[in-house]
């Protein structure tokens, strides 16, 4: 009696392998796929070897079994690998499993199992395994994989027997629940596989670590509520755990945010030193609008970690949004230095591009504006390097540099046929700025004939109509953006305020702002065209309404203005006269305030 030489340690493979054929001999009944995470190892195909210890690499208690090896049976294995090779998948299957019954020999029916799943024969896959486990029961290996196959298929009760025997069996049945966890939030059913999960952790219920490993499961499954309140029972159990206090703020988050805010202060404030709670609270008062506060909390962070280029930049962002700009500037200034000479910092590319960026807009805003193309000079390249040559086509143009700034955007090299439309719409918008109308519009309808489906040149085309008063030209357009991109939000909006503020159909645009609307909700723009347009059909009170809530969410000057003449029509002029002066003191030159002060003879 001899050894079989065939050494079997291919990795299982699932659907990972969807590149693999379908085995062509191989009944394929519709059973799902297993996740990719159950795989047990990655080794290379099987290849004959004289050495039979090597079968099996990981602890097992099942002995190797001995085979009568014949040159029948060895050419049979010999020529079911050619096939696989080949990716004759079916074929190889139908051989290896006749061999595995034949011989009883788990490293065949494991190698069944393989070719089965590679081929995404899913059903087989599942005969397979259980074979493999018959003639192996003591492998993990194999129990493991046909748990989750029975898994995969929603057969939970089954899967629920072997999963239990491997936790009681297991060293750590905390982790091991963990990694069932994990493996199971990948399968079809996740909710069945979330119920499996309950099942197996009941012995184990009253550790925060189970109570963890059951929030994770509840989210994968999508029970939002349930996962905050598993987690917040393990935060419950280890209030000094950083690693609950985490997930408790996580899954609590998106049902009440004031009370994760709540839960990361006070952890915060129990145990300052622990860096990434402090973080998580950061972020969380960023998400919540709180920008000084979350300003402090990276402070904090940065004083005990000052080299740190990730926090510089954060409170340099956060500076912006707060509008520190002499604070923004410094960050960003130390943030380039750090990423340039810190040696920690030399493995981990930072791009210095977007502090380039950040640092040219800073100048421009203070009308310095040889400083700002200086910082975007430095962008040469990169994911940026659009961007920046159209700023800085923009500044050259605030610099009364008009010429120089559409020479600059029309000798920018492109990579795409999007690239060569931004730069159109660039240059159109320069022209607009500076009031010729008329070439911006000739610009456009060319770019637009080589084009013509085109919807950001449609779009800027028929913006471009409608100041030259062509309001047949500009509808056409518009209406065939909505016939193309049916979920334009803007399209709508831009017809039926156009509609709207010259007194047009007016049942008609407030249809078409009222779509606007179902598109994007929360949109100031298309609030102050909701305002404006019951404004005109003289309903004041539901005018002033979407007004202010279109000023609160955004407080443009033409918000303001339109909000204003609502004011002062509906008798409060002193309301009115403040939001103008507002808006004078912002934009002294805007052409819809003067033109509005002028109209209603407002004394400012």
């Amino acid at each position: 009696m001899i050894r079989l030489l065939l050494l079997i340690s291919v990795a299982l493979v699932f659907t990972g392998c969807a590149s693999g054929p379908r085995p062509s001999s191989v009944d394929a009944k519709p059973v799902t796929a297993p996740p990719a995470s159950i795989a047990a190892s990655t080794a290379a195909p099987a290849q004959p070897s004289s050495s039979a210890a090597s079968a099996e690499t990981t602890p097992r208690a099942d002995p190797i079994p001995d085979v009568n090896v014949s040159s029948a049976l060895l050419y049979q294995l010999m020529a079911a690998e050619v096939a696989a090779q080949r990716g004759e998948m079916g074929a190889a299957f139908t051989v290896y499993m006749k061999l595995a019954r034949e011989t009883r020999d788990y490293r065949l029916a494991r190698r069944a199992a393989e070719l089965a799943l590679q081929g995404r024969a899913f059903a087989q896959g599942l005969e397979a395994a259980q074979l493999w486990h018959e003639y192996a029961p003591g492998s993990n290996e194999a129990g493991q994989t046909l748990a989750m196959l029975f898994a995969s298929n929603s057969r939970f009760d089954d899967a629920y027997t072997l999963f239990r025997t491997q936790l009681q069996a297991a060293a750590n049945p905390t982790e091991e629940l963990a990694r069932m966890q994990r493996a199971l939030a990948r399968t079809q059913d996740r909710a069945g596989a979330f119920g499996l999960i309950e099942r197996l952790a009941q012995p184990y219920a009253q550790s925060a670590e189970v109570k963890l490993v059951l929030a994770n499961g509840a989210q994968a499954a999508g029970l939002t509520a349930r996962a905050a309140e598993e987690a917040r029972a393990a935060y419950a159990l280890a209030p000094d755990s950083a690693r609950a206090a985490l997930a408790a703020a996580q899954y609590l988050q998106a049902s009440d945010r004031p009370a994760a805010i709540a839960l990361l202060q006070a952890f915060v404030a129990r145990q300052p030193a622990v860096a990434d709670t402090r973080l998580a609270y950061a972020r969380l008062l960023i998400a919540d609008g709180k920008f000084d506060q979350a300003r402090s909390q990276f402070q904090s962070l940065l004083d005990t970690d000052p080299k740190n280029a990730d926090l510089v930049y954060s409170l340099a962002i956060l500076s912006l949004q707060g509008k520190l700009t002499a604070d923004a500037r410094t960050y960003l200034q130390r943030y380039l230095e750090l990423i340039a000479t810190t040696e920690a910092l030399r493995d981990r590319v930072r791009p210095a591009e977007p502090a380039y960026l950040h640092l040219a807009q800073i100048a421009e805003d203070d009308k310095q504006f040889p400083t700002a193309l200086e910082w975007l000079r430095k962008i040469d390249g990169g994911e940026e390097f659009l961007t920046a040559r159209v700023r800085e086509a923009f500044v050259l143009s605030k610099m009364q540099r008009l010429d120089d700034a559409r020479k600059l955007l029309r000798t920018v090299s492109v990579q795409s046929a999007d690239e060569k439309t931004q730069l159109i719409l660039a240059e159109a918008q320069l022209l607009r700025d500076a009031k010729r109308h008329d070439e911006s519009y000739k610009l456009l309808t060319h770019a637009l004939a080589s084009t013509p489906d085109s919807v950001p040149l449609m779009y800027d085309t028929a913006m471009a109509a409608e100041r030259l008063n062509q309001v047949a030209v500009m509808e056409k357009q518009l209406r065939r953006i909505i016939e193309l991109k049916p979920d334009y939000a803007h399209a709508y909006n831009a017809l039926g305020y156009s509609l709207a503020d010259r007194n047009l159909r007016l049942p008609e645009a407030l249809q078409l702002i009222e779509k606007a609307r179902q598109l994007a909700p929360d949109d100031a723009f298309i609030l102050d065209s909701l305002g404006w347009v019951h404004f005109r059909l003289g309903d004041l009170n539901l005018a002033r309404q979407h007004l202010q809530r279109a000023y609160d969410v955004r407080p443009d000057a033409e918000v303001a203005v339109h909000l204003a003449e609502v004011l002062w029509s509906s008798g409060n002029q002193d309301g009115a006269r403040k939001l103008l002066r507002e808006v004078r003191a912002k934009e002294p030159g805007n052409g819809l305030l003067k033109s509005t002060v002028t109209r209603l003879r407002i004394g400012l």
